[in-house]
């Protein structure tokens, strides 16, 4: 085993002991299906019985693997709990990041998750339901410091290709320019470990990430560090679930599973769990994607 991969797992375990240590639950519990949500399935996806789901596992703590090479996080106990809302059983295909969306509108799979944010460029792809809201922060290699996090100009910020960091780097990098200052500078790689992994090795000089995830990293992986405080000014999205493009009755089940672990508390729940749950949407925003 390379040492790369050596750290990467090392970081991915740590992660899992620390999910362990919230009191993340090691088996399933029993949720009571939504009848509302799973009548307004597609007849195709109730007669299957299964819930085919898209993710990538490297992004704790939302999808990653346990020590255990078992799928966990909270999009995956998420992702579970809809299934289980539908009357489901759950079926998990890890991918890599970009080919998540290409999943999901083939047909392949009926939901896509990965702290997928709801952007235009995606919507326009995709329809999503609203699940998540966060800030952004930005991760250092340990050692470097940041003078001030509404300038970020001139610096190089190693980036996941498909993320959505990539078009609010631009807009952070266009208004750069706006002032006469020097642009910020994107080094892309192919997926979020090895975006991790150039953090941990020096390449760039930061990483811009939604808060959970710099929080996470920064307590695992002693050679990068969190700057205190959120970065101002970058366009937000919510982090959305995934469906195929125009089918109706599939966003408005998932929306009506939702909206049901929302207002039995299991949803919340799990944010709970993961210490996110400042994080969490309301059913009236989830049910707004539902028509």
């Amino acid at each position: 085993m390379s040492v790369s991969r050596r750290l990467i797992y090392r970081l991915l375990g740590g992660l899992a002991a620390l999910a362990l240590l919230a009191g993340v639950p090691v088996k399933a519990q029993t949720v009571a299906v939504s009848e509302a949500a799973r009548a307004a399935l597609p007849e195709r996806v109730r007669q299957e019985g299964v819930l085919r789901i898209a993710t990538s596992l490297q992004w704790a703590p939302f999808a990653y693997r346990s020590e255990r090479d078992e799928p966990v996080g909270i999009d995956i106990s998420l992702a579970r709990l809809l299934a289980a809302k539908l009357g489901l059983q759950p079926s998990i295909d890890d991918m890599k990041f970009p080919t998540i969306i290409t999943g999901v509108t083939s047909g392949r799979y009926h939901i896509g998750v990965n702290q997928l944010s709801m952007t235009p460029e995606r919507l326009a792809a995709v329809d999503m339901v609203p699940y998540f809201s966060t800030t952004s922060v930005v991760l250092v290699r340990r050692g470097k410091t940041i003078g001030d996090l509404g300038n970020l100009c001139g610096m190089t910020f190693v980036v996941t290709q498909g993320s959505v960091q990539i078009r609010q780097l631009n807009q952070m990098s266009e208004a750069c320019k706006g002032r006469g200052q020097a642009e910020i500078v994107q080094q892309l790689y192919p997926s979020s470990a090895d975006t991790l992994l150039a953090l941990s090795n020096g390449r760039g000089d930061a990483f811009l990430t939604a808060a959970p995830q710099g929080v996470y990293i920064s307590r695992i992986n002693s050679r990068v560090a969190l700057i205190p405080g959120d970065v101002p000014d970058t366009e937000r999205f919510p982090a959305g679930i995934m469906v195929e493009k125009g089918n109706a009755a599939m966003r408005r089940a998932v929306a009506l599973a939702l909206a049901s672990a929302i207002e039995d508390g299991s949803y919340r729940k799990i944010l709970e769990e993961y210490g996110v749950a400042s994080a969490a949407v309301s059913a009236e925003t989830v049910m707004q994607s539902a028509n």
